[in-house]
């Protein structure tokens, strides 16, 4: 019998064991899409970052002063390991020979710098005046005889004086002393020395019974001053121009022009032309500076900045009516068939032949009860406004303030001829053709008709407007009456004053 030799079970577990892997895997493993870019992002990452560590290396190394120049190849390969042993220098060579004196080096002059001086606050404010900007706006306006001084009677008598402003009260030469002369007419020799007589013993006269006569007004060698701008203001192009950009004494004479062309664009002419503008700003400025006693002149940019004026008086004068107008004429808003009927009757009644301005619609022309009530909101509403300030405008009501007027009359109430209100634009173009038409029936028409009793009706019209900021004149108080009045006229009639007729024992014993 055949004996099997025995076998370790370890052997036969490792010959059930596969055998191990001697070649590659047969299944590679590969990235993802998603694990390359990141990987890809990290390591861009990684590098800007490293860049960005070398640019604040070098930031620092620059500001340290420490950059170094770069090595050459020499250099490198020189660059090895230090001995630890120390240097052997050779003999008669120290550290004080190894050092060369330099050359004297040049140095820059310094810079000369002009000394700085500064305006202080305190200094500039010393030197501009302090002054309100409405200073001159409130004066009265001048009168006719300061602004155009009549020529006087007699141009060819050189005992006038106009210069020095005073009037030598010499009496004719013909007649020395008043005193007619004698039928019989002596020498030419004879006449020239008892004139000449006359007049030194007259001279004398005067001179010892009146004092000396001031010395006679010297004319004003300065020339106009040039406008100034106020402090720190510098002109930018394209920007409206206003008051407030002058220096105050040209600020306040800006105002008072501006508030004088107001008014003549309300009393004078509502509509000038452009040629009649600049004329009309360039006098407002002169009567300001007349009466605030300045000598200034006005640049173009000033007369462009008075002239805007034009406008906006207009537009005040415009809205002083339109809150007046629905209620005074009785337009009602509303939609409704009945309303928008009795809106358009009305806006056709008023606009026939202009009855808007008729105290009943038919006569009283100009007296409409509308027309005042508007003057006391806009050009007679207190002591400062307009009419008061420039009261020669008004006194009487002009023509061309009655068509301006009526003129704004007619556009509000064309307004609800539709029955409905629309507000409609004030354009200069169509106001203008109305006041052109108004203003030809007040003149042409109504004053034509009867020069005297409108006259009369004008200055009613301003009295009645003004009176509650013009005092009433006074009363004055007398002792005698019209019966002794009349008594005093005969007693004066039949005597002269210059005879001494009369006994001075009576009026001693009278008093």
């Amino acid at each position: 019998m055949t004996r099997v030799p025995d076998t370790d079970e370890s052997d036969s577990d490792q010959d059930r064991r596969p055998a191990p892997s001697t070649g590659k895997s047969t299944r590679n493993r590969k990235a993802s899409e998603k694990q390359s870019e990141n990987d890809k992002e990290n390591y861009e990452a990684l590098q800007e970052r490293v860049r960005q560590a070398e640019k604040v290396l070098l930031k620092a190394k620059k500001k340290a002063g420490k950059i170094a120049a770069p090595l050459s190849d020499n250099a490198r390969r020189d660059d090895g390991y230090e001995s630890e042993e120390p240097l052997e220098e050779p003999s008669g060579v120290g550290f004080a020979t190894s050092i060369t004196a330099m050359g004297r080096l040049s140095v820059p002059p310094k810079r000369t710098q002009a000394p700085v001086v500064r305006k202080t606050t305190k200094a500039v404010a010393s030197d501009t005046p302090k002054i309100s900007s409405t200073v001159f706006k409130h004066l009265p306006e001048p009168t006719r005889l300061t602004s155009t001084p009549p020529s006087p009677s007699g141009s060819g008598d050189d005992s006038m004086n106009f210069d020095s402003g005073t009037v030598d009260l010499i009496p004719p030469r013909s007649t020395p002393h008043g005193v007619p002369r004698d039928s019989a007419s002596p020498s030419p020799l004879d006449s020239a020395r008892a004139r000449a007589e006359a007049e030194a013993g007259d001279k004398r006269r005067r001179r010892e019974s009146s004092p000396p006569p001031p010395p006679p007004a010297k004319r004003s060698k300065h020339k106009a001053k040039k406008p100034q701008f106020r402090e720190g203001f510098v002109v930018v192009a394209g920007a409206k121009p206003k008051a407030s950009d002058y220096a105050p004494t040209e600020e306040a004479l800006l105002l008072r022009a501006c508030a004088e062309y107001s008014v003549r664009i309300i009393a004078v002419e509502a509509f000038p032309d452009t040629t009649f503008q600049y004329k009309l700003a360039d006098e407002c400025f002169n009567n300001a500076c007349s009466s605030a006693k300045e000598h200034y002149k006005a640049t173009d940019r000033m007369l462009k900045l008075i002239i805007k004026r034009g406008s906006h008086i207009r537009g005040k004068e415009v809205e002083s009516f339109r809150p007046l107008s629905a209620s005074h004429y009785g337009f009602k808003l509303g939609s409704s068939k009945a309303v928008v009927a009795a809106n358009k009757l009305r806006a056709e009644r008023l606009l026939q032949k202009a009855a808007f301005h008729y105290k009943d619609t038919e006569t009283r022309n100009a007296e409409n009860a509308i027309i005042p009530a508007a003057r006391h909101q806009m050009m007679f509403k207190d002591k400062k406004s307009l009419a008061a300030t420039f009261p020669s405008y008004f006194n009487p009501i002009s023509a061309a303030y009655l068509a301006l007027d009526f003129s704004i009359l007619q556009s509000l109430t064309q307004e609800w001829s539709t029955g409905t209100h629309v507000p409609a634009a004030f354009t200069e173009k169509e106001m203008s053709q109305a006041y052109r038409t108004h203003l030809a029936d007040i003149n042409d028409k109504w004053i034509k008709a009867n020069p005297t009793v409108t006259e009369n009706l004008r200055r009613k019209w301003y009295k009645r407007a003004s009176q509650h900021f013009v005092p009433a004149e006074l009363e004055k108080n007398t002792h005698i009456d019209e019966e002794d009045q009349d008594a005093l006229r005969l007693e004066l009639a039949g005597r002269t004053g210059e005879t001494d007729s009369e006994n001075e024992g009576q009026d001693d014993a009278m008093v």
